[in-house]
């Protein structure tokens, strides 16, 4: 399987790198810094901001299918007129559809409410903080949804909210998925995200035009 992950150079886009290169999988890893990936067998990297088509269209030609970890951790400042994610988002699906690839797998916040939500304790608490604290965050993750809900691809939107403490972990966490957050609690394994991730990518039904939300467990 060829596969190209777009990051923003942190630690959860080295999990599903890492995760997929252990599956056997050919990885395009398309970064703003090259230097801060260390070569291996089967990765290609390819250096390039999120607005340079040509450098993203060179990322997809090969790919069977795209993961995008363009997370909020990178943009808690930016301003409020901005929406670098949701933009950037945009930019890989635009390019995607322009070479007729179609299995696109990303990662948000549990702020983007779906249909069905049952927008439960912990849900509705977490996206007040992000209204309060990160507004342009909120808002860039609003648009986010709404690109994805108007794509025409196989889309799959995996939403996560850190746990109580801001952070997350990175093992010995068992997690698990709910489609309407009625079982949501902050928090949830980089590890374990990282490889639903890839499995989602992988397969070209799982969750196909759905927003699962990822949690841990108790």
């Amino acid at each position: 399987m060829k596969i190209t992950i777009f990051s923003l150079g942190g630690l959860l886009g080295q999990y599903v790198t890492n995760t997929a290169l252990l599956h056997g999988a050919q990885v395009t890893a398309y970064v703003p810094d090259a230097k801060a990936i260390w070569p291996r067998k089967n990765l290609t990297v390819i250096e390039g901001s999120l607005q340079n088509r040509e450098r993203v269209l060179e990322a997809l030609l090969e790919a069977d299918a795209v993961i995008s970890v363009l997370t909020p951790m990178h943009v808690k400042h930016v301003k409020e007129e901005e929406t670098p994610l949701a933009d950037g988002n945009a930019m890989i699906l635009s390019a995607m559809k322009q070479l007729g690839k179609t299995r696109f797998v990303t990662v948000g916040h549990v702020c983007i409410h779906a249909f069905g939500d049952c927008e439960d304790k912990y849900q509705r608490m977490s996206t007040k903080f992000m209204q309060i604290f990160w507004p342009g965050v909120y808002k860039d993750m609003q648009k986010m949804g709404q690109v994805l809900a108007r794509s025409d691809l196989n889309w799959t939107l995996v939403r996560t909210c850190p746990g109580r403490d801001g952070k997350v972990k990175k093992v010995g966490q068992n997690c698990s998925i709910s489609l309407d957050g009625s079982q949501f609690r902050p928090g949830y394994s980089r590890e374990a995200l990282a490889e639903f991730l890839y499995e989602a990518a992988a397969d070209q039904q799982m969750y196909s035009r759905k927003m699962p939300i990822f949690y841990r467990e108790g």
